[in-house]
């Protein structure tokens, strides 16, 4: 009898933790993630792709080459990033040029190679199949 209940017992975790995994395949990622992916994309001088990813917001107002070309500058001004620290988190109803929704603004202090430690800010919005950017901007 104690067998049994063993295999069972094993049986049911290995069935908990597959049926997790498959849950966490279908979750959407948290603002977090998403801040962190596009931020990736920043950082690796794939300004267009950055672009693409944004929301409709993001590119509502530029081109991909403005875009490109604008964040390109930036990066030549502020250089590499380095470290970055989450310093905090935001939910917010509105944000300003946008339609009231659901935002997420993350803040970071970041240390860029040629400028050292910035409040660097991206602002995400919900949206079908996760958070998107809307907003970047770096602060001294």
């Amino acid at each position: 009898m104690r067998p049994r209940i063993a295999i069972t017992f094993a049986l049911a975790l290995v069935l908990g933790a597959a049926s997790r995994s498959a849950l966490a395949a279908n979750e959407v990622a948290p603002p977090e993630v998403a801040a962190q992916s596009w931020l990736a994309l920043v950082d690796q001088s794939r300004f267009a792709d950055a672009w693409k990813a944004g929301a409709d917001l993001l590119r509502k107002d530029t081109t991909e080459a403005e875009w490109t070309e604008g964040m390109q500058r930036l990066r030549e001004k502020y250089g590499t990033a380095e470290s970055r620290q989450i310093l905090s988190r935001d939910y917010h109803r509105q944000f300003e040029g946008a339609p009231d929704g659901t935002y997420f603004t993350m803040r970071y202090r970041t240390h860029f190679s040629s400028a050292g430690d910035q409040l660097e800010l991206v602002t995400l919005t919900a949206a079908p199949g996760g958070y998107r950017v809307i907003a970047y901007g770096i602060k001294r």
